[in-house]
């Protein structure tokens, strides 16, 4: 959560994190492994905030996205595989069973497609109810092995991961942004420094171009990076200042 004037933050797509960051949040950091799911979260919630009596636009919705970037698609989806292969599937499926709230899968194989049905129920795991949905969507989707959902969720934790050229990746911000998936992006490289220095280098100037982010800041604090008003204070009312007065005054 912010303070003193900071953005509050919020992070979680549950029911009740999503009606919480209707009412308090002014940035909402969300995972979300297809774009569809993503458009539903994003209406769902501006349509939360304005029947909280908010403005939708200062409630902004950054999901995480996690971008293998090379010259060409052949080279960066070769980096992510190389990246995934140096994951530790017994330290994958440990940290899978936290997120099922300690379901074992110690007895599933590491190379048979997964099913929902290899997985217990996200309604009995209320803490982490949300991103085991996202793990779920992925299972009903793809149908990865054991093998492939770890290394997958083993850098962006089931947030987006993709791969391409930084014209692609240019494009799928602007495709989301466009049609109502983000309003921007929590980005986690999956290789650091490297594909942060490559994405701030070869992925922003594009965007610029395409006027999609900004080419200088007007500002200095992350609110106003943000766009968003600064929150009112009760020690501008003029009203509450007198009383304020009054009882100290008496004392």
């Amino acid at each position: 959560m912010g303070g003193a004037g900071a953005p509050a933050g919020q992070a979680g797509s549950s029911d009740t994190g999503r009606r919480f960051a209707a009412q308090h949040a002014d940035a909402v950091f969300t995972a979300h492994m297809a774009k569809a799911t993503a458009q539903e979260f994003y209406a769902d919630l501006k349509r939360l905030a304005a029947s909280e009596g908010r403005l939708p636009e200062r409630v902004l919705i950054l999901p995480g996205l996690s971008p293998m970037i090379a010259g060409t698609e052949t080279d960066a989806q070769r980096l992510a595989r190389e990246v995934n292969d140096l994951t530790d599937p017994e330290v994958g499926r440990k940290r899978l069973s936290g997120r099922f709230g300690g379901h074992d899968f110690s007895h599933l194989p590491l190379d048979r497609p997964l099913s929902p049905g290899d997985f217990p129920d996200p309604a009995s795991v209320q803490a982490e109810r949300s991103r085991t949905e996202v793990i779920l969507h992925l299972v009903r989707r793809d149908r990865p092995t054991l093998r492939q959902l770890l290394g997958y969720l083993a850098g962006a934790r089931g947030h987006f991961v993709t791969a391409g050229t930084p014209e692609q990746i240019a494009e799928l911000i602007e495709d989301w942004f466009i049609d109502g998936a983000a309003d921007g992006f929590n980005i986690m490289p999956p290789l650091l420094p490297a594909q942060l220095d490559v994405f701030s280098a070869e992925v922003i100037p594009i965007l610029q171009r395409r006027e999609l982010f900004r080419t200088e800041y007007t500002g200095t604090m992350l609110r106003e990076h943000f766009g968003l008003p600064w929150p009112t204070s009760v020690f501008d009312d003029m009203a509450w200042k007198a009383e304020l007065q009054e009882a100290v005054a008496g004392v």
